[in-house]
């Protein structure tokens, strides 16, 4: 059972739609909490993309356990509202993605307030690429907010760890960031991540965002 709940723990509500497909009568509820009490991701870092239920919420952006909330110092965050377990997928990191050379345009273009909102990444073929989160909504999910884009950064508190895949969607490639818990993280706990850059990123233009320092 273990394999259909791989890297993000199920609600209940899910195992128990899940033990009824089997056709398993009778113990439903008990059978469900069992599976919740005693989940723990499995299986190996490579073949967490092979989930569909990750799939899904990639897909669809509805993230389950996660909060914007505004975090004194950071301006808006994303907290916790159910505790995670270390190798658990939290969320990804959602945008266009562009070249390196459009994402640095784009970061030279953005006013210091809204800085933070580009992910740099290198792809399965080796190229340098961007993935570009300015937009307060998402383009392919009109009206929705996506949750990585407000995680803040931190060098010294990070929780989380960002993974890439390359997986087939649609019919393409596509390159997908997940963000995965590096240790067990508590109910109302910001996440955070080291966004990799210093004040001498992009030519100094960071030099004064005391935020970086964090």
């Amino acid at each position: 059972m273990t394999e259909q709940f791989s890297r993000r723990m199920p609600t209940k509500d899910r195992v128990e739609a899940w033990v009824r497909k089997q056709g398993w009568k009778g113990m439903t509820a008990n059978i469900a909490m069992e599976v919740i009490q005693n989940w723990a991701p499995s299986g190996s870092d490579d073949c967490i993309m092979d989930s569909k239920q990750i799939q899904t919420m990639v897909e669809t952006q509805k993230w389950i356990g996660l909060h914007i909330r505004e975090v004194t110092g950071r301006g808006r965050g994303i907290v916790t509202t159910r505790i995670f377990q270390a190798g658990e997928v939290v969320c990804d990191y959602h945008g266009p993605v562009v070249s390196k050379k459009d994402g640095e345009e784009i970061h030279r273009r953005t006013n210091e307030k809204e800085t933070g909102y580009c992910f740099f990444f290198k792809n399965s073929k080796g190229l340098s690429m961007c993935i570009d989160a300015h937009s307060e909504t998402c383009h392919c999910h009109p009206g929705m907010q996506t949750v990585g884009r407000l995680i803040n950064h931190s060098k010294r508190d990070t929780n989380i760890k960002p993974m890439h895949f390359a997986v087939e969607m649609d019919g393409e490639e596509k390159d997908v960031i997940l963000f995965v818990a590096n240790r067990t993280l508590n109910v109302n706990e910001e996440i955070l991540f080291d966004y990799g850059v210093s004040r001498n990123s992009h030519n100094r233009e960071g030099a004064s965002c005391e935020w970086l320092d964090g």
